[in-house]
């Protein structure tokens, strides 16, 4: 059983589900054809056949139907002539199709390099450097450091814009491509460049095996933080390594961090909440198609740990088994939870693998928490509501590509730029997208603090440049910035 989102602590950008991605890539890779018709004709005739089959006429019709168009499309259509592998474009098409008509996000056909990279995801460990990125068409943006992992030992931060790998341009690679040229076998070491506030800075990164789910440490001497990144494979042993360490350092509060946790297997979701409970509490409650209803309670032979308060730090990224928990904790044990609303993924997947490697992942349930409260579109509100500041949520906007704006201008680029600005000390009067005169003088000041040329334009290269300038800036001074962090320390001291 198992339910998931592919990418970013704090991150700047929207994060998305591997399934979503996978999704995205399988619709690039389709929209060249004009056959939306042709895939819209192969769902109808398939759910015709398969699921409308209520006389052998309208069957066989449907049948005929379907293979009519798949012979048209394959000997007449012209643009089929630019398809090597002509046959599987149509059926993985009218396959695509298909699983999208349901409007459900989390149901996809991945092909298999889609499949196995959806798979490692799961794993929990990786030989890597120990981050997440994705492609902007021009470079590798870094959405996630890893915590102990090579790419922060050797000084990699969010919202690094990767631009050379070895040597190697990353220009209009797609973030499978340079995946491909970073990968490498454990304890070779590979140079990275990045763009940081516009000053390449080149890294050199040994790749070896990263731990990514689980992050444990002790803060002020007596408070265990635990970030759970994701629920993979290894997540529950993780977790009880961390919670034993915390136990021989007398440790009696505990802060949970779910920021930006897209799930994972609900089983390790499970076996993460038997650390907290004696055995056979609620975890969840799951129910399938047909209405039946099944508890999911915590396991035997698993560590009891205790603490005297225990804060939960969730937002609106936190989803599926990260919302699981979160629950859990809330309504078993007491728990506080800070942030923002989750986001309200309660359904579960399983998948369907073919001998070509491919993968059909596809929702068999809705689960509730261990109280039958819904989760799914709603997500779980917290005790304490704790907003981080927007520029760290805005996303990239799409109209900076090539556009040039200018004072007296509406435009997206200028809530990104106003909000970066404000957020890394520099004296803007509005946060709307209206191009003020105040915001003019901000940006040339910005400009000239940082070496750019003084134009007071906004374009591509000064968004990229702030957007890297708030990302250092929270990194120098997470500790004051970071709202629902300091207030879940007060939630377990008792403030």
């Amino acid at each position: 059983m198992e339910e998931k989102k592919k990418v970013v602590r704090y991150k700047l950008v929207r994060h998305k589900w591997p399934d979503e991605i996978a999704a995205e890539k399988a619709k690039r890779t389709h929209r060249i054809m004009t056959a939306a018709f042709c895939v819209v004709c192969f769902v109808i005739g398939f759910l015709s056949s398969m699921l409308l089959d209520k006389n052998s006429i309208t069957a066989n019709e449907d049948a005929k139907k379907l293979q009519t168009i798949y012979e048209v499309m394959h000997d007449k259509w012209y643009f089929g002539k630019d398809k090597k592998k002509l046959s599987s474009t149509l059926y993985n098409g009218a396959i695509t199709g298909m699983v999208d008509s349901g409007k459900d996000p989390h149901t996809v056909y991945m092909d298999a390099q889609q499949a196995n990279d959806f798979t490692s995801s799961l794993q929990g460990s990786f030989v890597g450097i120990g981050i997440q990125y994705y492609s902007d068409g021009h470079m590798g943006i870094v959405s996630r450091v890893f915590k102990g992992s090579p790419a922060e030992e050797a000084g990699m931060i969010e919202n690094d814009h990767i631009v050379k790998v070895a040597g190697k341009s990353v220009e209009g690679m797609t973030a499978d491509e340079i995946s491909e040229i970073v990968k490498g076998k454990a304890g070779t070491k590979v140079k990275i460049s990045v763009l940081r506030e516009n000053k390449e800075v080149t890294l050199n990164v040994e790749r070896r095996k990263v731990e990514s789910s689980v992050v444990g440490y002790v803060k002020e001497g007596q408070i265990g933080v635990l970030e759970v990144t994701s629920f993979a494979e290894t997540t529950g042993s993780e977790v009880g390594k961390y919670l034993e360490s915390f136990k021989q350092q007398g440790v009696k509060k505990l802060i949970v961090d779910f920021r930006n946790n897209s799930g994972g297997y609900l089983t390790a979701a499970q076996q993460m909440a038997s650390y907290f409970t004696p055995q056979n509490k609620t975890v969840f409650i799951e129910e399938t198609k047909d209405g039946t209803r099944t508890k999911y309670k915590t396991l035997e032979k698993y560590p009891l740990y205790r603490y005297d308060q225990i804060a939960v730090l969730v937002n609106n990224d936190t989803a599926s088994a990260a919302e699981v928990l979160t629950g859990f904790l809330k309504e078993q044990v007491n728990a506080k939870v800070v942030g923002e609303t989750t986001y309200g993924k309660g359904t579960a997947q399983v998948t369907q693998s073919f001998d070509d490697g491919s993968v059909l992942k596809y929702t068999t349930s809705q689960w509730f928490t261990s109280k039958g409260k819904k989760v799914n579109g709603v997500g779980i509100k917290p005790d304490y509501v704790v907003s981080l500041d927007p520029a760290l949520s805005i996303g990239l906007s799409r109209d900076i590509k090539k556009e040039k704006f200018k004072v007296d201008s509406v435009s997206e680029a200028c809530v990104a730029a106003q909000y970066y600005l404000k957020f890394i000390g520099y004296d803007v009067d509005r946060t709307d997208g209206y191009f003020s005169v105040k915001t003019e003088q901000a940006l040339r000041q910005y400009q000239q603090d940082k070496g750019l040329e003084v134009t007071g334009v906004i374009n591509k290269k000064v968004i990229l440049s702030l957007n890297s300038s708030a990302s250092i800036y929270w990194h120098e001074h997470n500790d004051t910035l970071d709202t629902q962090m300091i207030k879940a320390v007060d939630v377990v001291h008792g403030k």
